[in-house]
């Protein structure tokens, strides 16, 4: 478990870029409640919330490095953390282009949202 007394996780909590997403990650990767937005699931739904997620894991790497236990919060999250490393640099490379904009990151979190949201409902 990160702990959440890590210099760069306070800096974070404190000046970051925070969202229901990002938060979510600090919540349960350190175990101290964060946020508490309920209702939305709390994984990133579009690029800019990958985006805030992104920006966090790169000031918290030791965050980056427990990633694989959001999927314990369910098939959305389990999804997104199989792909992240492809889904961070599809992201990036749209955002190098300049357009402010992400359509292919979007279309891909929406495909694993989708299908992580077809198997909460079969369990």
């Amino acid at each position: 478990m990160a702990n959440i007394h890590s210099q760069n996780i306070v800096h974070w909590l404190a000046t970051g870029e925070r969202g229901v997403s990002s938060e979510a990650i600090v919540s349960h990767l350190t175990g101290v409640p964060v946020g508490g937005r309920p209702g939305s699931g709390g994984y990133p739904y579009d690029p800019a919330d990958f985006n805030r997620c992104h920006k966090l894991l790169e000031r918290c790497p030791q965050l980056r490095i427990e990633l694989h236990r959001m999927a314990e919060l369910g098939p959305v999250w389990a999804s997104l953390v199989e792909r992240w490393d492809n889904i961070t640099r599809l992201f990036l490379a749209e955002v190098e282009q300049g357009t402010g904009r992400a359509p292919r990151t979007y279309k891909v979190m929406q495909s694993l949202r989708e299908g992580g949201r077809k198997q909460e409902a079969q369990a």
